[in-house]
């Protein structure tokens, strides 16, 4: 039979792999996030295209038309990302607990992978808000995002269009401002614009692309559920006296993470915790830390 030691050295050297699974799973989730906002962003703008006038614009007679898509297109995006989110929560599960396959059952294992995911899913955060909440708030800014810019850019053409008219009528010319108002309710660069919004460039609410927001809450929450079915399953195997905070190889600015990994608070050691009420993992959203089962001597 082997020894703790024996047997803590397989499951540091399981949880090694388990993390690094883990992240590929992350980049890869990322991945095929940005390819289903991407794609969103894509069926928008040929849509926007579709509805432009003769002259590339896209006017007020068109606008509900061109927001009702949005919101369609948007609900089909928000289908597909969450069914892969779930999907990505079982696979991350089933990585953590899958260091302790050779200390417990498949049945205590598939429990345990189970139990995991349904605590990401119903988890009350600080702030009040679950998975779905949290969820919904994508939604809802993404909207907002680019339904406050399209109305703006075909409102703000409308009214430079009229205002080109009148100046021509007068035989004067087109001032810059208004050209670039005019030329930003066409079909061609309001779809750069929305693309941009949906990946790229900075919107008014967060500073990066509306994606940003869902990539951020895609790894944090594929890490949790890796780390509590992780935590689970050392918990209930035999010789496991607590876990060790461990830092990411990638982890180079100091924070609240630092602090937990290095603290001696139950006389096991730097960074260790008797039990999960006392393990402080995760310290913050979006985090690589990790967690290693410590056995007795």
């Amino acid at each position: 039979m082997p020894t703790n030691a024996e047997r803590a050295a397989k499951i540091r050297e399981a949880t090694l792999q388990a993390v690094q699974q883990r992240n590929q799973l992350g980049d890869h989730a990322i991945e095929q996030l940005v390819t289903i906002y991407d794609d969103a962003g894509d069926a928008i703008a040929e849509h926007l295209q579709r509805a432009s006038d003769s002259d590339d614009r896209v006017t007020l007679d068109h606008l509900q038309q061109v927001l009702s898509e949005v919101r369609k297109q948007l609900k089909e995006l928000e289908e597909k990302r969450d069914g892969q989110l779930y999907r990505h929560l079982g696979e991350a599960a089933g990585l953590g607990a899958s260091a302790f396959a050779g200390e417990l059952p498949p049945s205590t294992l598939f429990a345990v992978n189970h139990q995991a995911v349904s605590f990401v899913r119903a988890l009350v955060a600080a702030d009040g808000l679950q998975l779905s909440d949290r969820l919904w708030r994508i939604n809802t800014g993404t909207i907002e995002t680019l339904a406050d810019h399209i109305q703006f850019a075909v409102i703000n053409g409308e009214s430079a269009h009229q205002a080109m008219l009148r100046s021509m009528g007068r035989g004067e010319g087109v001032p810059d401002d208004i050209a670039r108002a005019y030329n930003g309710a066409k079909a061609g660069q309001l779809g750069r614009r929305v693309r941009a919004l949906m990946t790229g460039e900075a919107d008014p609410v967060n500073g990066k692309g509306v994606v940003y927001q869902a990539e951020r809450l895609f790894r944090t929450e594929i890490n949790r559920a890796h780390g509590e079915a992780y935590l689970s399953a050392a918990f209930q195997t035999d010789g496991v006296v607590g876990v060790r905070f461990m830092l990411s190889p990638h982890h180079r600015v100091r924070d609240v993470c630092d602090t937990h990994a290095t603290a001696d608070l139950y006389g096991l050691g730097p960074g260790v915790y008797p039990d999960r009420a006392s393990c402080p993992w995760p310290a913050h959203p979006n985090t690589l830390s990790y967690v290693e089962a410590i056995f007795t001597q």
